[in-house]
């Protein structure tokens, strides 16, 4: 019995095979990201409207809109920020909006933060200081590090130069979203 208890020992290691196996890397990627809040409900349009303006009363002052929506973020740590994507009007500061229309070189919409217009706090156009989420909000947003707040913006006709204006409809576009850091 031993005997045959060795033989079969030595034929089970001689049908033994080795086994090779590769090896292959795995990659994991993905990305963690802060959300953006939502504005005005559920990220409906903002609509402001000038109605008729004198071309005469167009100066950066007169005529101002304040605007208030609503603000709601699932993420509300740290500091807030606005991004405000659209054309900035050649040669103003970097809180016009280019117009479309008759006065599309000489018009533009200045943007400012809270209920004003208060030229230290300008609602900037563009990237922003981390080239991404847009510049820091430092006036009209209440509820800030909460869920539900509101911002309060104001715009208004900005004619740049000293160049006169033509009579004519005019408009601008942009995309505003609201970040924590």
């Amino acid at each position: 019995m031993k005997i045959l208890l060795a033989f079969m020992e030595s034929c089970f290691i001689f049908l033994i095979q080795p086994v090779s196996a590769a090896e292959v890397n795995v990659k994991i990627t993905g990305e963690i990201y802060i959300p953006p809040c939502k504005i005005n409900g559920d990220d409906t349009e903002i609509q402001i409207s000038f109605d008729k303006i004198s071309l005469y009363e167009v100066d950066g002052y007169k005529n101002a809109k304040t605007k208030t929506v609503t603000v709601t973020c699932n993420y509300y740590q740290g500091t807030p920020y606005i991004r405000m994507d659209g054309a900035v009007l050649s040669g103003a500061g970097d809180n016009v909006l280019k117009t479309s229309g008759a006065n599309a070189l000489t018009l533009g919409i200045a943007l400012y933060q809270g209920s004003d217009v208060d030229t230290a706090y300008p609602l900037r156009i563009g990237s922003g200081e981390q080239g991404k989420f847009g510049y820091k909000i430092t006036r009209g947003l209440t509820g800030l590090n909460t869920t539900t707040g509101l911002l309060t913006f104001t715009a208004v006709p900005y004619k740049y130069g000293s160049g006169t204006l033509n009579a004519g409809a005019f408009g601008a576009t942009a995309t505003m979203s609201i970040s924590y850091l």
